[in-house]
């Protein structure tokens, strides 16, 4: 049996990456995927199971500009997103489960059980040392700073364009419903599940993804699987890709801060993250953890492999000591390893400064090995080419592709066509009826005994997908 490739060696030879995925499973990794999936379908039947609580929603338009902070880089929820909404899960939570996030909450340590904290402070007054806390550095309060000028930061999309263009009418004409029929402040397991691992091409390669991040090991995949579903309906990620960009900050999406401009050598989507635009003093956390999901939940859109992969590049140039930002590095790797495992192709820092060489080595240990595997720094644009074609690079990183981010805002009436609502309910049922073949089809492949039943079973799955 030959060797794996390197992850170099796939982008050399433009051959994907197929262990472990769809394809290209062996027998061994075929009959886990079965067992997670039984164990999916399982909680599917629970008529005990506790629905799953939304525990932000956009409505709650003070929870945009709420600091909450990250302390740690365990599993921790990124909700609830404002006091308020604290408060309120806090006391509809039984003790046991505050008791059991905790657990997963408690402060990161170095290899050898030194709190991080306690590393960043031993830093002193150096280039690092004022991080020691954490919290972003807080904005000015000085009398010379433009009111008006203030709130314009902090406004959304949908304000800038009401502001603006002098109009009332919201971008997104037609009220958030949520799938299958879901009320506001819950989502069913079933519906949860499936409005994810529909994003994919093939459902299975949503569900192998938490069973690659977890070696194979069916129990804790499917407790990966479940909390990334808690998860998501707690930050009402469907509401979100709902209202797309109208309810995001302007301020973010003017600046720049992260877009797809290109393609890697594997075909995957490309989003550059220039962090010399981010500032922690001038941003939001509770904003830019909704930008970011954003991005990431559309990068599943644009990704043209049934995996879904992306590749991100952090472009350093330009990086000063105000753009050191902990809570959004923290915020970005708790994400893409906690709630969209295996969704990173290659993470590529272009760097050539030494702020952030220092930066880095407080970071690394922390960083999921997984993650840490796929993580290249690059010194110039040499170091990117292996990865992006240098006539995909785009100029601004040493390449050859004209590319220079503008970012257009919507027109009132853009969406107007949201306003159908009997159009809408078609498509939904169309949908509720694909998603309950392939979940019957499921159902007829985990039963089947003998092979050719199981093949014939799989093929009938194969037909409700394409369906």
């Amino acid at each position: 049996m030959e060797a794996p490739l390197s992850l170099l060696e796939h982008y050399k030879t433009k051959q994907p990456v197929t262990c472990g995925h769809v394809g290209a499973l062996t027998k061994e990794e075929t009959d886990k995927l079965r067992q997670l999936w039984q164990l999916v379908i399982d909680e599917f039947d629970r008529t005990d199971s506790e629905p799953l609580r939304v525990l932000f929603r956009l409505s709650d338009s003070d929870a945009l500009y709420e600091d909450d902070g990250l302390t740690s880089l365990s599993f921790e929820p990124l909700v609830p997103l404002s006091s308020k909404d604290r408060a309120q899960s806090e006391s509809a939570t039984p003790e046991s489960e505050l008791q059991s996030e905790s657990a997963m909450q408690s402060e990161s340590t170095t290899p050898n059980g030194t709190p991080l904290s306690n590393r960043i402070a031993r830093a002193g007054s150096g280039l690092l040392g004022w991080m020691s806390s954490g919290r972003s550095t807080p904005a000015s309060t000085s009398p010379d700073d433009d009111a008006a000028a203030q709130q314009r930061r902090r406004e959304s999309v949908q304000d800038h364009v009401q502001r603006t263009q002098h109009h009332t009418t919201p971008l997104v004409p037609a009220p958030f419903v949520p799938l299958f029929k879901q009320p506001e402040q819950t989502r069913t397991f079933r519906s949860a599940f499936w409005q994810a691992a529909t994003q994919t091409r093939n459902a299975d390669s949503w569900v192998l993804r938490f069973l690659r991040a977890r070696k194979w090991d069916v129990c804790a995949a499917f407790a990966m699987l479940r909390k990334t579903l808690e998860w998501r309906a707690g930050q009402a990620l469907d509401e979100i890709m709902f209202y797309g960009e109208s309810q995001l900050h302007m301020h973010t999406m003017k600046s720049g801060l992260a877009f797809a401009c290109t393609r890697d050598r594997l075909n995957n989507p490309v989003f550059v993250i220039r962090v010399r635009v981010n500032m922690a003093r001038e941003r939001s956390i509770a904003a830019i953890k909704r930008f970011l999901c954003w991005q990431i939940e559309t990068s599943q859109l644009l990704a043209s492999g049934v995996d879904g992969r992306v590749t991100l590049v952090f472009d350093m140039s330009g990086f000063t000591r105000d753009n050191i930002d902990l809570q959004l590095v923290r915020t970005l790797i708790t994400l893409l390893t906690n709630y969209y495992p295996e969704t990173l192709g290659v993470m590529l820092i272009y760097v050539n400064s030494l702020l952030f060489s220092g930066l880095w080595a407080l970071i690394a240990p922390f960083i999921d090995p997984n993650v840490k595997a796929k993580i290249i720094l690059a010194r110039n644009a040499s170091g990117l080419v292996p990865f992006i074609d240098r006539k995909c690079l785009p100029v601004d990183l040493g390449g050859s592709k004209a590319f220079k981010y503008e970012y257009v805002v919507p027109e009132i009436n853009e969406n107007s066509c949201m306003s159908d609502v009997k159009a809408r309910g078609v498509v939904e049922r169309t949908f509720g009826d694909a998603v309950d073949a392939y979940e019957r089809a499921t159902r007829t492949w985990l039963t089947s005994k003998s092979d050719d039943v199981s093949v014939d079973a799989g093929h009938e799955r194969d037909s409700a997908r394409e369906a």
